[in-house]
């Protein structure tokens, strides 16, 4: 197994035991996670995103999981992260991910390709650029708390 595989997998892994800040180590100074809402989208400013953020954002979205009293997430999500079909293409990594998560009774479902950009830091591997194109990204979704 590659280094970049298992850093894809460790990264389901971290999401999966609720594991929040040490995912946020994984990803950049200079990261971005994001959502759009087509697959084609070449750019956040072409169409409106389900998630665009930044690291420090990400910092605000992990603190506030962290807390107990986050509503939407009282009580906790439990989440399967299942990462399949990756590709590895230079400091990039593709893949197959459907995520189940389980909360307050109700099961929700998200299944679409994620691209992964890296980059070798002095720390190790980093995740520049997280996309998820989800296969249903057009269609209304309520709040994503825990990140996919």
């Amino acid at each position: 197994m590659s280094e970049i595989e298992a850093l894809v997998l460790r990264e389901a892994r971290l999401l999966d035991e609720q594991r929040y800040a040490e995912w946020l180590e994984l990803f950049a100074a200079d990261a971005v996670y994001w959502i759009p809402t087509r697959a084609d989208q070449q750019s956040p400013n072409e169409a409106l995103s389900i998630i665009y953020e930044p690291k420090s954002l990400l910092a605000v979205r992990v603190e506030r999981l962290s807390r107990r009293e986050m509503h939407v997430q009282t009580p906790p999500s439990r989440t399967v992260h299942h990462v399949s079909a990756i590709e590895v293409d230079g400091d990039a990594a593709r893949s197959a991910l459907i995520v189940a998560e389980w909360r307050s009774g109700e099961a929700r479902w998200f299944a679409g390709r994620v691209t992964h950009k890296l980059r070798k830091e002095s720390a190790g591997l980093r995740i520049v650029l997280k996309r998820v194109d989800l296969i249903d990204g057009e269609a209304p979704h309520r709040a994503i708390a825990v990140p996919l």
